[in-house]
């Protein structure tokens, strides 16, 4: 195996660890991965539409409209008129939503905290500066 297939199949299996982490601890919360980030998504930004997160995620409007309405019967989000166009509805995040969004984030912090273990802080920066050039590179390439 030369070494770019070694390095490829560590970022592999390093993403498949982080997937299954998070898949495991989104379950707990009564959660699919689209309404995870849906909710994320509301919570950080406030006052956004439906149309609007569709965008964000780049996915279709029927889609975001499925994620979202899970969201409103689990009583994370509401939707309430938006008083710039009758037509759009604001979506907001609950108490229950906001909690859960605390425990996505807790996760997270706990996730990297353990990815992190035993790296020096200049490891840290290094790392987040190639995982970002690695990021660009394949953007380019789309």
């Amino acid at each position: 195996m030369n070494n770019d297939e070694m390095v490829a199949r560590q970022i592999l299996i390093l993403g498949r660890k982080i997937k299954q982490r998070r898949n495991l601890h989104i379950q707990d919360l009564n959660l699919t991965t689209g309404q995870a980030d849906a909710l994320k998504y509301f919570a950080d930004h406030p006052g956004r539409t439906i149309a609007m997160f569709k965008d964000y995620q780049e996915i279709t409007h029927q889609t975001a409209r499925v994620i979202v309405q899970h969201l409103v019967k689990l009583g994370v989000v509401v939707l309430t008129p938006n008083p710039a166009d009758g037509r759009a509805k604001l979506v907001t995040v609950t108490a229950l939503g906001t909690k859960k969004r605390a425990q996505l984030s807790q996760h997270g912090w706990q996730t990297s905290r353990e990815l992190f273990t035993d790296f020096t802080p200049a490891e840290q920066q290094q790392f987040l500066a190639l995982l970002r050039r690695a990021n660009v590179n394949l953007e380019r390439n789309e």
